[in-house]
């Protein structure tokens, strides 16, 4: 069925009974590739279409492609073959990697139809060249679909980088690892270790906005390990966040990675720091705001008890009050009592040893 389509083509009444009979969301059979095209009706502007491209390898692998892309990628459609009132259409998606040859029927936002794939000869022999290896037709579908080309091969060589292997390659290209961004990533003082380094800064989304605006931020923040870039995206370490810290004082200009990361995970918020700025005393370091956000130290509890009197505390003394369940309703039933000059220590010892002012 494919073979007729493609090479001889049907009419517009023909081929839509050939695709109307292939079974709603059956898979393609063993070989075959199928497309399909889903444009919302009430989108007018057909400049761009949902393609998905499925392709059965074997009876137990599949593979689909789906994205919004140009139409002008899909070379022989047109806009008005997607809108119109439907009729039979070919294109072709061509690719250094190779080419997709397709055929079916499209109107009124919809399309489907079948296809064939022919790799490309001379970038096979081009990776071969390179120390890459052949890639077999599977590998040359996905570099087709992934649009890897030589491009991000020459950057990655000219950088510096391991030399990929056709899966790296393949990898690159379904997480968009292009070769501006491998470019990009050098020009901001990144050159990874490795195509897998790249990859997981892509699934991470680190951009190289990201990479620079946390440089700005932080003079620790420069040329940091892949890792550490991962750790700090997975843990939502935003640059606006770095700012926020720095703002508050010399000693938080100079956070690293782990500290952020360590911030980020006990939920330390820069309204606390901000409060222990405002409320206490002496010097407070990175693993003191860890301490303060696992126990529960929040700005509003600092506050409060500062309009208690108690302006004067530390990290450790802030910390063994909210162990031990020193709450400012409780200074406040001390200071009705009568007891309002106590200690830290005192309050907590209170607090441990069950007294209550209503149970004298």
């Amino acid at each position: 069925m494919r073979k007729s389509v493609v090479r001889a083509g049907l009419g517009a009444a023909g081929c839509l009974a050939a695709l109307a009979a292939i079974p709603g969301g059956a898979r393609p059979a063993v070989g075959e590739i199928e497309w399909s095209i889903e444009r919302d009706g009430s989108v007018r502007d057909a400049s761009r279409v949902q393609l998905t491209v499925e392709t059965r390898w074997t009876r137990s692998s599949n593979s689909t492609w789906s994205n919004d892309r140009p139409i002008g990628e899909l070379q022989g459609l047109s806009p008005a073959q997607v809108i119109g009132a439907g009729g039979p259409v070919r294109f072709a998606i061509v690719r250094e990697a190779g080419r997709l040859d397709c055929a079916g029927a499209a109107g009124h936002f919809r399309g489907k139809g079948k296809c064939s794939f022919t790799p490309d000869a001379g970038f096979s022999s081009f990776l071969q060249a390179k120390g890459i290896g052949q890639p077999n037709v599977q590998d040359s579908y996905s570099l087709t679909m992934s649009g890897v080309g030589r491009e991000l091969v020459e950057a990655m060589g000219t950088i510096g980088y391991a030399r990929p292997n056709v899966d790296q390659l393949v990898a690159m290209g379904i997480h968009g690892v292009s070769a501006d961004y491998v470019r990009g990533l050098s020009q901001s003082g990144y050159r990874l270790k490795s195509a897998d380094d790249l990859v997981a800064f892509r699934i991470h989304a680190v951009s190289i906005d990201y990479l620079r605006e946390l440089a700005a931020a932080g003079p620790r923040l420069r040329n940091l390990a892949a890792a550490d870039v991962v750790s700090m995206r997975i843990h939502g370490v935003e640059p606006n966040y770095v700012r926020e810290l720095a703002a508050i004082g010399p000693a938080f200009q100079q956070l690293t990675a782990d500290n952020l990361v360590a911030f980020r995970i006990h939920g330390a918020d820069p309204s606390m720091v901000r409060a222990f700025a405002a409320y206490t005393r002496g010097p407070l370091d990175a693993d003191d705001v860890v301490a303060m956000a696992i126990h529960g130290v929040t700005a509003a509890y600092i506050e409060e008890m500062g309009r208690l009197g108690y302006r004067g505390l530390t990290a450790d003394e802030l910390v063994s009050m909210r162990i031990h369940g020193v709450e400012p309703s409780y200074v406040r039933e001390l200071q009705r009592a009568g007891m309002a000059s106590l200690s830290a220590e005192q309050l907590v010892r209170l607090r441990l040893s069950g007294f209550s002012p209503s149970n004298r």
